[in-house]
């Protein structure tokens, strides 16, 4: 007859912390990225466009993207220039929502 009132004791004990302890083991869903990325150098654009190259394997893979008003540039675009680019696809192809531009200076200092 013990062993029941401890039994029903531990079980009157536990039950509360276990049911506080389940929501924060719950995971929340993961949130889907805002939008992809491409590295590569700049090989050619304009106001509307640029086209980055990146070589992989010894593959090059050219990208091209429309640059909007809503593009939001990090640094110069010029030629040659390593970025990094932010895209969503749409309809109309890959639209740029950010674009990082590498600095050149930015590797380690060589001794």
């Amino acid at each position: 007859m013990m062993w029941l009132k401890r039994l029903v004791l531990g079980v009157c004990l536990t039950l509360p912390l276990g049911s506080a302890v389940m929501p924060a083991q719950e995971n929340p869903p993961a949130a889907e990225p805002a939008y992809e990325f491409f590295s590569g150098n700049i090989v050619q654009f304009t106001d509307t466009k640029m086209t980055v190259a990146r070589t992989a394997l010894g593959q090059t893979e050219n990208r091209d993207f429309l640059i909007t008003p809503e593009t939001k540039v990090e640094g110069k675009l010029r030629n040659k220039a390593r970025v990094t680019v932010g895209f969503k696809s749409s309809d109309q192809g890959d639209v740029a929502v950010r674009v990082i531009v590498r600095s050149s200076g930015s590797a380690a200092p060589k001794k």
